[in-house]
């Protein structure tokens, strides 16, 4: 509903609907404050009642302990003439109230007695029995005071102790007791209240559960039970007690909890309960009264205002209504019907009728006169405004359509005018545009100058146009790059010159040059400069670090493991890891260093003005500090360490690529040392990397063009000196550095992948050879051959070994195959399946390098292997090291005790020899007896050995 449609509510029902909430406004003050006081009266005369009440409940109590302490003094004074010189004073009185106890129990007068000789000691007990400290008996005794007490456990008992004299002289203390039941009686006897007692339940055990009391005595027990039990239900125990308010079949009652004078807090409480019902009806009847009085008054009060009201009510409806003929222009009707007002009879004076009706006639005078005038202008503005129409349109949709932001500015750049588009970009409305400066938008300094350097060339009519770009941030903060048209207005002569501004935003074309830009200099994974962006910077880094007395440090950091973690968990989690591992490298280093990633897992930090290397090997440390915490991918907790090789300017290069390049070579240093450390560029250990490449590609060409040698060394039984079997050794020709042994090349052959053809092409060659010698008829013994990790894990190596037997046609009992102690043990699952098939083949498998690794008994006693080797660096220290010939010794008794043979190797002296024999190792392999051989010194070692025998 629209303005001119609004709700009318007649001023007769204003008054009287103001009036009716005025009067019931009063009339419920009135009867809310009466029944305030009521309530305050009736809480008033409630609380005087419960305290008489429980005044008269206490005084009761007290006035029992009276009754009590003559009943004690009573007692004593029983006959007791019946002497028994046999028996002490205190026993005869013992027995005589034992005779009377039950008379005086049910008269009422007492519920229990106690008797105590003088050192507090029970003497007999009558009734209930309670507890009463030894020390509350000696005092009486001693000062010869009653003493009076209240206890409540399950039932509650006060009593009064007295000393007692018995044949002239004090014998002890006397105490009786009495339950509190009477008192309850004797007052409901006296008062219509219902009266009880409840005590601390043990446990929650008592009628009242959620309290945790329980009922010892009530009044009316059948139906005030009932009503407790319900109490407890619906309200919150206050342990300082309290009175309750329950409507219970249409009644009122009121609760109320006393505690018990003379008992621990919460431990028993007096029960009042009164029916409150007539006095809370009385209130009520009070309330409808108050309301039925006031109804009638404020009806009548209505009907008085209304007939008052109602001549000048019925004035004031029919000039609203004859008020609507000036807006339709009807005014000579409008004051021919307000005539009759003015001719009305005036004997008690004008009024304020008469002057409304006076004002009223002028006003339609006055607008009949204004609307021939406002007629007459119309006609004329209508044709302009037609004119006017088609131009504004046109400029309209031109400024407000285009996707350009037009302004009209003066040469300080307050603004005159903008389009739509150009307030919604620049955050304008109309309030604020005429405080707006076109020079507050543009963000740079530079930007600024060369707009008022441009605009007073354009004042100055140098020239006709100029173009500037500009940033824009909008109102949410959004970046809008502008191209910018200025051109100036024509003016009037006195006007002041404006100029025209017109600009397109360009936002997304140079977003893409920036996009484009910033590919081109970082790495999209992780956000860091990629490779070229940091030898940009770090060739600028070392041109300012020239002939001044500073360096720069390159760190080249690469990943350990990486390639396993994006083997095993995937390309995504290896992302993720990098873009944490990029976070936790920048948090180590200074924000005036940089950080680049060169490709897949490494990295480079670029250090500038560092003093020395010291310098650099800080932020190296913190780095390795920063990975020994696990990351934490999804699911996945994974451990990965780094290595980090240094190199300085100009310690190390002289330009960026040198730096870069020795930074990478000590990286790999780092790897070698082990990894998980950081490495300086070393120039010996360069040259020695080169070579070893150099080498590992010489190896490469060897095993294709038979280069590799097998040497071997016969196995020798201790008792017989028989040669019993030969270890097969590998050796390499090279062209021009000689016969290498394989600590030289084996290691290359592992790293470099070429152990497994390695490997398989020792095998085939042991095989044949071993075969030719039997058939020439050399005595039958083992071939024994290395298997490295590698080859054990490979899918291939049982298939390579029969292919080997097979090819040669050598038995499998003549082979032996020798697998090492730490490989076998670490990765039992790979090894074990594979070992125990080609046991089972008839091969003998030997466990070489014992006691170097982890020598765990439990795994040897799984593993299925035939013989055990003592590695040399045991048998080298016999007669040297006790603790070494301990070692042997302990192997040699369990190998024993597992049906094991044992190799000794590296036996050189006649002390080494003789110590194995007399511990009972059963085969020798060192120089004692041989050096490893080419296969004809071999044979010519063997007819030598035949020769001796």
């Amino acid at each position: 509903m629209d303005g001119t449609h609004r709700k009318f509510l007649s001023l007769r029902w204003k008054i009287f609907i103001l009036l009716v909430v005025v009067l019931v406004g009063v009339q419920g003050m009135y009867a809310f404050f009466s029944l305030s006081q009521l309530n305050e009266q009736f809480r008033q005369q409630r609380e005087q009642i419960n305290e008489s009440e429980v005044a008269r409940l206490d005084g009761s109590v007290e006035a029992s302990y009276q009754r009590l302490l003559e009943a004690a003094e009573l007692l004593p004074l029983i006959d007791t003439s019946q002497e028994d010189h046999y028996i002490s004073p205190l026993a005869r009185l013992s027995q005589t109230i034992n005779l009377k106890f039950d008379a005086f129990q049910l008269t009422g007068s007492v519920n229990a007695a106690y008797l105590y000789d003088s050192k507090a000691r029970m003497v007999g007990f009558w009734g209930e029995k309670v507890h009463i400290s030894e020390a509350d008996i000696q005092r009486v005794f001693d000062t010869e005071r009653p003493l009076r007490k209240l206890i409540c456990n399950s039932i509650c008992l006060r009593y009064v102790a007295i000393p007692i004299q018995l044949d002239g002289k004090k014998q002890g203390v006397l105490m009786v007791g009495r339950f509190l039941y009477d008192v309850i009686y004797e007052i409901k006897q006296q008062t219509a209240l219902d009266i009880g007692l409840v005590l601390q339940a043990p446990e929650g055990a008592g009628e009242l559960g959620n309290w945790g009391l329980l009922i010892n005595s009530l009044t009316n027990r059948s139906q005030n039970q009932e009503l407790l039990e319900e109490v407890s239900l619906h309200h919150r125990f206050k342990p300082e007690g309290g009175s309750y308010v329950l409507e219970n079949n249409g009644h009122y009652y009121e609760v109320l909890f006393s505690p018990l004078k003379g008992v621990s807090e919460g431990g028993a409480y007096w029960v009042i309960l009164d029916d409150i019902s007539g006095h809370l009806l009385s209130i009520r009847q009070s309330l409808m009264n108050y309301l039925l009085l006031g109804v009638g008054g404020i009806l009548t009060a209505l009907i008085l205002l209304s007939l008052l009201l109602q001549k000048p009510i019925s004035f004031f409806t029919l000039l609203a209504e004859e008020l609507s003929q000036l807006s339709s222009g009807e005014f000579s009707q409008f004051r021919h019907t307000l005539a009759q007002f003015r001719n009305r009879d005036k004997t008690l004076g004008e009024d304020e009728r008469d002057l409304l009706v006076k004002s009223a006639v002028l006003l339609s005078e006055q607008l009949e006169r204004l609307q021939d005038e406002v007629d007459e202008r119309t006609d004329s503005l209508e044709k302009s405004r037609q004119a006017l129409t088609k131009e504004r349109d046109f400029l309209f949709g031109l400024l407000e359509t285009a996707p350009l932001v037009i302004i009209t500015q003066n040469i300080k750049g307050q603004l005159r005018s903008v389009n739509h588009f150009g307030q919604q970009l620049m955050d304008l409305d109309g309030k604020s545009l005429r405080k707006a400066n076109f020079i507050d938008s543009l963000q740079r300094e530079e930007e600024r100058q060369e707009f008022l350097s441009n605009t007073q060339r354009l004042v100055e009519g140098l020239e006709s146009e100029v173009r500037t770009d500009s940033v824009l941030l909008d109102g949410v903060g959004n970046r809008h790059d502008l191209s910018w048209l200025h051109v100036r207005l024509r003016n009037s002569q006195g006007d002041e010159p404006l100029i025209l501004s017109i600009g397109m935003d360009i936002s997304d074309r140079k977003r893409a040059e920036r996009r484009l830009q910033w590919l081109a200099n970082h790495d999209p994974l992780t956000e860091r400069p990629n490779r070229l962006f940091f030898m940009s910077c770090m060739n600028d880094a070392i041109e300012k670090c020239r002939g001044q007395d500073s360096h720069v440090a390159v760190l080249f950091i690469d990943l350990d493991r990486f390639k396993e973690v994006n083997d095993s968990l995937g390309h995504s989690v290896g992302d993720k890891l990098l873009k944490v591992a990029t976070r936790r490298i920048s948090d180590c280093i200074r924000d005036s260093d940089l950080l680049a990633r060169q490709g897949g897992d490494e990295f480079s930090v670029l250090l500038t003005s560092v003093r020395d290397l010291e310098g650099a090997e800080v932020v190296a440390s913190k780095i390795l500090q920063a990975f020994q915490q696990p990351f934490w991918i999804g699911e996945y907790e994974i451990v990965v360490t780094v290595s980090i090789g240094i190199s300085l300017f100009p310690d190390h290069g002289a330009d960026g690529a040198t730096l870069i390049k020795h930074a990478d070579v000590a990286m790999f240093q780092a790897k070698d040392s082990g990894k998980n450390c950081y490495y300086i560029y070393d120039v010996e250990k360069d040259h020695q990397r080169f070579e070893r490449f150099s080498l590992g590609a010489d190896l490469r060409k060897a095993i294709q063009n038979d280069e590799l040698l097998l040497y071997y060394q016969p196995q020798v039984d201790a008792i017989s000196n028989r040669v019993v079997g030969v270890e097969a050794l590998v050796r390499w020709q090279h062209p021009t550095a000689g016969l290498l042994p394989p600590d030289r090349f084996i290691p290359l052959a592992e790293e470099l992948d070429l152990i497994i053809p390695l490997g398989e092409w020792v095998l085939r060659e042991a095989c044949q050879q071993m075969q030719a010698w039997i058939r020439i008829g050399l005595p039958k013994m083992t071939m024994a051959v290395n298997l490295a990790g590698q080859q054990i894990a490979h899918e291939r190596l049982i298939k390579s070994v029969e292919e080997a037997l097979a090819d040669s046609g050598l038995s499998a009992d003549c082979l032996e195959l020798e697998v090492t102690e730490n490989f076998v043990i670490q990765q039992p699952e790979v090894t074990v399946g594979k070992l125990t098939y080609l046991r089972e083949r008839g091969i003998t498998l030997a466990m070489d390098d014992f006691g170097t690794g982890y020598s765990s008994l439990s795994y040897l006693k799984k593993l299925p292997i035939d013989r055990l080797k003592i590695d040399r660096s045991f048998v080298k220290d016999i007669g040297v090291d006790r603790g070494d010939e301990s070692i042997i010794k302990a192997t040699l008794a369990m190998c024993h005790s597992l049906g094991l043979e044992v190799v000794a190797e590296g036996v050189e002296t006649t002390e080494q020899l003789n110590f194995l024999r007399e511990n009972g190792c059963q085969i020798i392999q060192g120089y004692y007896f041989s050096k490893p051989l080419p296969p004809e010194a071999f044979m010519d070692y063997i007819c030598s050995q035949k020769a001796q025998a």
